[in-house]
This record gives structure tokens, C-alpha cells and sequence, in this order.
């Protein structure tokens, strides 16, 4: 049985995140999950779930119209107080574009800053991903 260092290294990842998760709920304290979404304003169904024969919309060309990312934190108890945060990126031309490039650092920050710590609650957890806005290097590393 042979294992990549690259699936051992993700493995040893997992198991730390789920004993730090576990520890954090033996303590009380509150975690809350970060994410993100989007939807494309075109996009529709062709057909409805009960009749196959009837269209529900109208032929939209594909690749047209505003792309709206959602950011938004939760928890077991529902979402945060304050305030979803939606952007609405104009003049999409290409839905297969990838939605981060819509996203930035900045914007992320004063969303966090603004609507998100304010509403915590003490010693508060937040589960994110890695996406590259969510970090920002404010000074280089010398060398």
C-alpha cells in the first residue's frame, strides 16, 4: 500500500483541523463558517421539474449579463447578524470566468472588518478556505 507525500501531508491537515474543531466545541466556543458564492443573472432553467414539454424561460444566450457574488458567515445557530455582503460585477462576458477575479483583498477586508467582527461573539472561531483575497501581504519578507 503506497501513499503519496502529497495525500499523507493532506491527511495530517484534515486530522489537525478536526482536533482543533473538536477541542473548540469541547470548550464552548462558538465557530462560524465563512464562504462564498456566485450566480449569473442569465442563468435559468429551460424546463420545469413537473412538465417536461413547457419552457419556464426564454432562450438567454449564454455568457451575458451581471455576475453577483455572495459572502456570507454562519453558524449551528444561523447566519451572523449584519449583513450579507453582495457585489455585483458589471458587463460579464464570459461565465466561465473565474469569480475571484471579481473579489479583492480590500473589499474582502472592509466586508470582515465592518459587518463581520462587530457581530462576533467572544472568542468566536471562523473556518475560511485559502482563497487568495481572504490574505494579503502587507509587507514583503526580506531576503
Amino acid at each position: 500500500f503506497r501513499t503519496s507525500k502529497t495525500k499523507i501531508r493532506l491527511i495530517k491537515w484534515r486530522n489537525e483541523y478536526l482536533d482543533a474543531i473538536s477541542k473548540f466545541r469541547d470548550e464552548g466556543r462558538p465557530i462560524f463558517y465563512l464562504d462564498e458564492t456566485w450566480f449569473d443573472t442569465h442563468d435559468t432553467a429551460q424546463k420545469g421539474w413537473a412538465d417536461d414539454s413547457i419552457k419556464c424561460a426564454p432562450n438567454y444566450p449564454i455568457n451575458r449579463g451581471q455576475r453577483i457574488i455572495v459572502l456570507n458567515i454562519g453558524s449551528k445557530n444561523g447566519w451572523l447578524g449584519g449583513e450579507s455582503f453582495l457585489l455585483s460585477a458589471k458587463n460579464i462576458k464570459d461565465s466561465k470566468l473565474d469569480y475571484h477575479k471579481n473579489m479583492t483583498s480590500s473589499l474582502f477586508k472592509e466586508w470582515f472588518e465592518k459587518k463581520v467582527l462587530p457581530n462576533l461573539p467572544p472568542k468566536s472561531v471562523i473556518v475560511m478556505d485559502n482563497a487568495t483575497y481572504h490574505s494579503e501581504q502587507i509587507r514583503k519578507i526580506p531576503g
